[in-house]
């Protein structure tokens, strides 16, 4: 019941009060050109608009909150002709009981009676292709609708999945990191424990389902960088030429740390002298362009940046923008390249 209360007419009521006006302008119209006069025509015109429009409504709502299947088709044919002849004989009845005084009325009107079917069927035929069409466009509007709350639903899911999943894979990296340097370093080991608590903190506090600036994913990838300095000590160099325009340019949180995480792992890896992390920001009007560039041995299968920071990233950038094309990789020399575009919502 609350499915059908719910219901739109498939034709609004103006839309009636015209349809209606238009039949009896025709039709005095076409009664007083063939002879009848103008009072009678008027007469005989309103009495058949009011029971055609009767008519007309019921069709309209039959097919309106019953939409017959395939199977049922027949339907759609049948009920127009039964409302048709059902008009047409009450019209007649109607306005033979009102016994008009002019001579030749009755045979006029018998006389019109295929041609008034016919006119009333094209109606009626009318009527019903339009309801029926209507009611079939709404109908795939809303599958439409549904599949895109089910996609977005979906999409929002992953990305909350891939969100959590970064925050671990950092997490155990760090404390391995600090493990490692307990023993060895403690005083080091306790001031990474104290930027791993800022970083979680800077974590907790982003807004998961919006945007935010560069500069705000920044500081949380600096604290990061701090925590790999004090790990890796000398053999870490960082080079970071960030244009100060992009720093108010949007991105989603957590999009570009996988990046910077990946491009140390992967760039200490296998190598033993001090290495050279570039991180590069460039400024478009459409789009926020990042390039992170690691070293990599060339001898060592494998190790040249691909892994879980780069796909979580790459399938990041497809979900919320249908695109293959906004992450990179390419290697020169020995060289790792990543190149990163965001675009940015106007």
């Amino acid at each position: 019941m609350a499915y059908l209360l719910s219901k739109k007419p498939a034709i609004r009521p103006w839309n009636w009060v015209i349809g209606t006006f238009l039949f009896v302008l025709l039709s005095v119209s076409l009664l007083w050109y063939y002879g009848l006069d103008l009072n009678l025509a008027v007469v005989d015109s309103m009495v058949f608009a009011v029971i055609l429009l009767g008519a007309a409504l019921l069709l309209a709502n039959l097919f309106t909150y019953y939409n017959p299947t395939t199977s049922g088709f027949r339907y759609h044919l049948l009920f127009p002709v039964i409302f048709g002849f059902s008009t047409l004989f009450l019209g007649r009845s109607i306005l033979l009981w009102l016994d008009f005084e002019e001579s030749g009325y009755r045979e006029f009107l018998d006389w019109t009676v295929p041609l008034r079917l016919v006119f009333m069927l094209l109606i009626l035929y009318g009527l019903t292709i339009v309801v029926l069409w209507k009611s079939q466009t709404e109908k795939e509007n809303k599958l439409k609708e549904r599949e895109l709350l089910t996609e977005k639903i979906s999409k929002d899911a992953e990305l909350y999945f891939l969100r959590q999943q970064l925050q671990p894979h950092f997490l155990f990296n760090s404390l391995n990191s600090i493990s490692a340097l307990i023993g060895s370093k403690p005083d080091s080991a306790r001031e990474m424990i104290q930027q791993l608590a800022d970083f979680f903190r800077l974590t907790v506090q982003k807004n998961a389902s919006g945007w935010e600036s560069l500069e705000k994913e920044w500081e949380r990838i600096s604290l990061y960088l701090k925590m790999e300095k004090v790990r890796f000590g000398h053999r870490l160099s960082l080079d970071l030429r960030l244009d100060e325009k992009t720093l108010e340019m949007q991105l989603p949180p957590l999009l570009m740390q996988p990046l910077v995480e990946n491009a140390v792992k992967h760039g200490l890896d296998g190598l033993v002298e001090k290495v050279n992390i570039l991180i590069e920001t460039f400024y478009t009007p459409k789009y926020l362009q990042i390039k992170v560039c690691n070293p990599f041995d060339p001898e060592v299968s494998g190790k040249k940046g691909a892994g879980f920071g780069l796909e979580s990233v790459n399938r990041r950038l497809f979900l919320l923008f249908g695109r293959k094309d906004l992450l990179t990789c390419q290697t020169s020399g020995n060289l790792f390249i990543v190149m990163l575009k965001i675009p940015q919502r106007q």
